[in-house]
């Protein structure tokens, strides 16, 4: 029976079943493929209450069935790119990971769920690097957080000009949304309120209104007294 993965199918599957039929797969094909880890069972952090992994679990089900069922109609996919650098997305699964290693160049996975640890052995084995901004769910980052993620993504750039960041939270909507709204903020010439259509032009799930959020209009505040002392020069939005 062949299986469909995740990239084929557009999206991501529900957490805890495909956890499961990953482990099992990778397991069939140890001598193929050396990416097996008792890793992949581990899902939740160890610092997660059962309430906040049952209210992920939900919320991620319902994240699967509005891009997977509807889709067609929202315009709703699991990941979307944003620019040359940045794809904002859902929770990825592994064969997502490898899959955007291949095809997309991802070098750096920039990872805002605290409920979520990631994936490490196939991180290492895929020489991608993990970041780890932990952010409680239906929270924006904070203002820290947001800095320490566009100086991480600005790192990754510096190293390797021609990679990709894979920016994911648990649905690709809020807090790693917020980071790639800031992102966009520090390399265009853009302000809080075009940042934001140019994201939900990108990725329609996204929250409307996190351009008024404290947490992004401070960053936007000293991002413009930088720009005044011509610490960094932003460009024009490319078409």
């Amino acid at each position: 029976m062949q299986i469909e993965h995740p990239e084929e199918q557009g999206s991501s599957l529900g957490i805890s079943k495909v956890l499961k039929e990953e482990a099992r797969l990778l397991e069939e094909g140890r001598k193929r493929d050396s990416l097996t880890d008792a890793t992949f069972k581990k899902v939740p952090s160890k610092g997660a209450s059962f309430w906040t992994w049952t209210r992920f679990i939900i919320s991620l089900y319902y994240n699967k069935l509005a891009v997977n069922m509807f889709g067609f109609l929202t315009g709703w996919k699991w990941y979307n790119r944003i620019d040359n650098v940045i794809i904002l997305g859902a929770l990825p699964t592994p064969s997502l990971i490898k899959s955007l290693h291949k095809h997309e160049n991802v070098k750096a996975v920039i990872n805002l769920c605290e409920e979520f640890p990631g994936y490490d052995r196939i991180y290492e084995q895929c020489m991608i690097k993990q970041v780890r901004l932990e952010t409680p769910d239906f929270c924006i980052p904070s203002l820290e957080t947001i800095e320490k993620g566009i100086q991480q993504i600005h790192d990754v750039i510096r190293n390797d000009e021609q990679s990709s960041i894979y920016l994911h939270c648990k649905a690709g909507r809020g807090r790693s949304a917020a980071i790639a709204l800031c992102y966009l903020l520090a390399t265009y010439q853009l302000d809080p309120f075009e940042a934001q259509k140019v994201l939900n032009k990108k990725r329609p799930q996204v929250d409307k209104d996190l351009y008024v959020s404290e947490e992004i209009r401070l960053f936007y505040k000293n991002l413009l007294s930088k720009l005044e002392s011509n610490q960094f020069i932003r460009k024009p939005f490319p078409l």
